[in-house]
């Protein structure tokens, strides 16, 4: 029994620890600058057609243009940076989000960069920009993906996530999505799959912010 007390005192000091961290990531990500409405390429709203060769120079501009915006967007010096190991960035990284073997075991951290894109009555919508390679020993090009997922936060806590763009894989195949939020503040979404022989829109979600801070599918 004596020896038993001893653990269950540093099982709750870490987990301890391990909250307050948390809460300390939560905190600085809700009071990250913020960015200004509308928000993401309104070039989301082009009509894409659902394929298309790599000759079509107009919808391979546009294309470029959103992936060029997401990692413009990663790269904006007023976002906030937070440097946590991977079991703490769960919190705030979308399901679909794939870490590398050193990420989880600890040997590299996940780099969360974040802004404010809007305040609640409530709650606080956030921005937060990761990226991360992918372990693939078969690849012939590198796999890696960039993610941008809103958070909704109340009273210090992740309520809702929503992932708005991302761009996984390698230059064999990749699956993206693009974002524009609206001055009504309807969140436009567009998937898009591609490979060595073109692009294929895959489909166009919208969602709404619900008065209680989630994310609602139009």
């Amino acid at each position: 029994m004596k020896k038993i007390i001893p653990i269950l005192v540093f099982l709750a000091t870490l987990s301890c620890s391990k909250s307050i961290s948390q809460v300390s990531t939560v905190k600085g990500i809700s009071e990250s600058s913020k960015v200004s409405l509308p928000y993401g390429d309104k070039d989301v709203l082009h009509e894409f057609p659902a394929d298309w060769s790599k000759d079509n120079s107009l919808q391979d501009s546009l294309y470029n243009k959103l992936s060029l915006f997401l990692f413009q967007d990663r790269d904006n010096p007023a976002r906030s940076t937070f440097k946590v190991d991977y079991p703490e960035a769960k919190t705030f990284t979308a399901k679909e989000f794939v870490p590398s073997g050193d990420m989880k075991n600890k040997k590299s951290k996940i780099e969360l960069k974040s802004a404010k894109v809007f305040d609640g009555k409530n709650f606080k919508i956030v921005s937060v920009l990761y990226e991360g390679k992918i372990d693939c020993k078969t690849c012939e090009y590198p796999e890696s993906q960039t993610q941008n997922v809103l958070l909704s936060i109340r009273d210090g806590k992740v309520i809702d996530k929503l992932p708005i763009s991302y761009l996984n894989g390698s230059d064999l195949g990749q699956s993206s999505r693009y974002f524009y939020i609206d001055s009504d503040k309807t969140i436009h979404l567009k998937d898009f799959k591609s490979d060595e022989s073109g692009v294929t829109f895959a489909q166009y979600l919208k969602y709404k912010i619900t008065p209680d801070g989630k994310f609602a599918k139009l």
